[in-house]
Parts: C-alpha cells; structure tokens; sequence
C-alpha cells in the first residue's frame, strides 16, 4: 500500500498504512483503506474530517469530486454511505470504542443502500467482512430508531431554528421567535414539534429518532433565521435539508422561511417568499397560514362517512374522527357518533333469509335464526 498520511474515520489520527483493513493505534477503530486513493489523501482528508464534525451534506459533495475524477473506490463509497445516513462515530466513555450514531435515520436499511453494495462489490474479502460488520452493527440501531419513531404520533409543524449562540452560549433570539410561534399554534390546535418543549422529556436518549418521526410526518416546516449563519449551523441545516428531500416526494409539504433579509437565507432558498420579522406582525401573520394550509390538507385527506342529522333527518357526510359537526343543511350542531348511528339504523332494510325464509333487518353478520351467511 502507497497512502502514508491517510487519516483515521473516527478520530482523524494519522494511520499507518499496511493492508487494505487497518486499525488506528490511537482509537482502535479498524479502517478500510483504498491504495489507489493515496494521491487524493487531502480530498479524501478534508471529507472525512467534514463527515466527523457532522457536515454530511458537504462531505458527500468532496466524496462525489473524487469518485468523478478517479472512480469507485471502497473507502470512499463507504464514507458515502455514512454521509447518507448520517453516521458519527462518538467514543464510549466506559468501553472507550467508537460507536455509531445516526443522525439521518431512512426507512430503507443501510444494507440495502446503493452505495454500500457497491462497495461491497469492489471489496476484496477482508475489506468485505468488515464492511458487513460495520453496517449490520448499524442496522440494529436503525431499527430500534425506527421502531421508536413509529410509536409517534403525526406532526402538523416542524419548527427549525438555532436553539443557542456558540460564541456566547445564551439562548438565540431565533429560540424566543420560535416559542412564540409555538405557543400561539398550539393554541390552534395543531400538533408541533419545537425542541425546546418536545423534547425536554427525552434526556439521556437519542434524539434522532424524534426528529425523524417529526420530519417524516409534518406538513409544515418553517425554518427561522435571523443571522446568515444561523440557517447554515450544522444541525439547522441538518433538519432543513433533510425536510426539503421529503418535499421532493411529496408536494404537499411545505416550507416556510422567516428572516430580517432575504439575503440571509440560502441561495438555493432566496427566490421563495419569506416572511420579515421586521414587520410588526409576522408571528402572527406566519401562525395564521400554517393554521390555513395544515387544514386545508387535512380536509383533503379526510376519510368522510355517510351520516344522518339527528336534528333535520337529511343524509350528510361527517368526519368520523370529529366528536361534533354544523350540520349544512339545518345549520344546527350535532354529535358526529350519534348521526352515524342514526343513518345505520334509518337505512337498515328487512329481508328474506334465502335459507330459512325468516324476515329480518339486513345486517353483516348473517341470518339471526339460521346463522348462515346471506348473500349481498
């Protein structure tokens, strides 16, 4: 092997380069080395020390220069692929070894992703054995993600901000706007995730699989800046990004973007209609469309069934998941369960068993006397 200064994925120490699997003497943490790729060592340096400090959208890019330049390489497919699942490797105080942890949880496994086959393609058999290490350790955490994200219930909001300032450590000013557009959406009624509320139950445990749950499910993400650098901090960026690529399939997500100048958002955001927070009232002219639009979805993905207004006997339709409903035809309000008790029993017709000839009102189960099961 010709790559000599080849830092290590986990705690960029320099390693020294003997077979195409090596361990760092510093870490422990065993890396898969290309040969091929020793003249490249600084793009490939500067990458992996992006993808450490989280930076997995920029790391990809460096990642996808060098793939263009000089072809598939294990190594670096396999960086790729950590990118793509936002893969960090923190050390373990107690045990003192490098474990993963996801920060871009997918509901596809990381076994079945393009860029980890490949690389499983190229690898030579110990390259191969510890690439399939290394991902099914990962899998079982991807699971164990997913199945806690799945015990969530759905978000109407996703309120992207920067919680805290780095260089003085007190609370944003972006935190203060974000809570104020909380406050007065859940006084809507709408379901919404804000970090500072939501999960201040969750301490001592990942995140992640939260936020995932969150990002999947809202319909509206509105992201705050009212710095440049604020909308470019690594997990703000972490989160918009991420919303943006389940926008692309489906486009009935939408997001909001609040700021002092349209020139702080980024470029690839600047030409979308943003809302100034110089002017007076923009929390409440921001709270009052996502209120508007989170409805307008919902009334479009209502499931509505046939009911009967207790008050005017007219056949209506109601939303089964309300308690009470304005009846459109006599304007009066009704209880939702109740109507639709009503329109079972008023449509109930009598029927003939074809079986045992006996009259009686049509039902699912069959005939009462006989019990056979009559036919529609």
């Amino acid at each position: 092997m010709d790559v000599e200064a080849l830092n290590c994925q986990c705690c960029g120490a320099a390693l020294k380069i003997g077979n195409s699997v090596c361990t760092c003497e510093y870490c422990g943490t065993t890396n898969i080395v290309s040969g091929s790729t020793g003249k490249y060592i600084d793009l490939l340096n500067r990458a992996n020390k992006l993808r450490q400090q989280c930076e997995f959208d920029r790391a990809f890019r460096v990642y996808d220069e060098i793939l263009a330049e000089n072809g598939s390489y294990v190594d670096v497919l396999w960086a790729q692929t950590l990118c793509e699942y936002g893969i960090e490797y923190v050390q373990d105080p107690v045990s003192g070894r490098y474990m993963p942890t996801l920060h871009r949880i997918k509901d596809e496994s990381i076994l079945n992703s393009e860029s980890f086959n490949e690389a499983v393609g190229k690898a030579d058999d110990a390259q191969k054995e510890e690439l399939k290490n290394a991902a099914m350790e990962i899998a079982k955490i991807q699971e164990d993600y997913l199945n806690i994200a799945a015990g969530e219930k759905p978000y109407d909001v996703f309120i992207c901000y920067k919680e805290t300032d780095e260089e003085t450590g007190e609370r944003t000013v972006d935190s203060d706007i974000a809570f104020k557009l909380y406050e007065k959406l859940a006084r809507y009624g709408l379901k919404v995730f804000f970090s500072r509320v939501t999960l201040q139950d969750k301490l001592g445990v990942n995140y992640e699989p939260y936020i995932f749950a969150a990002l999947k499910s809202a319909t509206v993400m509105v992201v705050i800046g009212t710095k440049a650098e604020y909308f470019s901090a690594v997990w703000v960026r972490n989160e918009w990004a991420r919303f943006y690529k389940l926008k692309e399939l489906n486009d009935r997500k939408l997001m909001l973007f609040a700021c002092n100048d349209i020139e702080d958002l980024p470029p690839v955001f600047r030409q979308k209609q943003a809302q100034l927070l110089t002017e007076s009232d923009a929390i409440e002219n921001m709270a009052e469309n996502i209120r508007d639009y989170v409805l307008k979805i919902k009334g479009e993905n209502k499931e509505l069934v046939q009911a009967r207004c207790p008050n005017c006997y007219k056949v209506i339709t109601a939303d089964p998941s309300m308690q009470a409903a304005i009846c459109p035809q006599c304007k009066k309000p009704f209880v939702v369960a109740d109507a639709v008790v009503m329109s079972d029993l008023l449509n109930k017709k009598r029927i003939k068993c074809p079986f045992c000839g006996r009259e009686q009102e049509r039902n699912r189960f069959g005939c009462i006397f006989c019990h056979k099961k009559i036919p529609v």
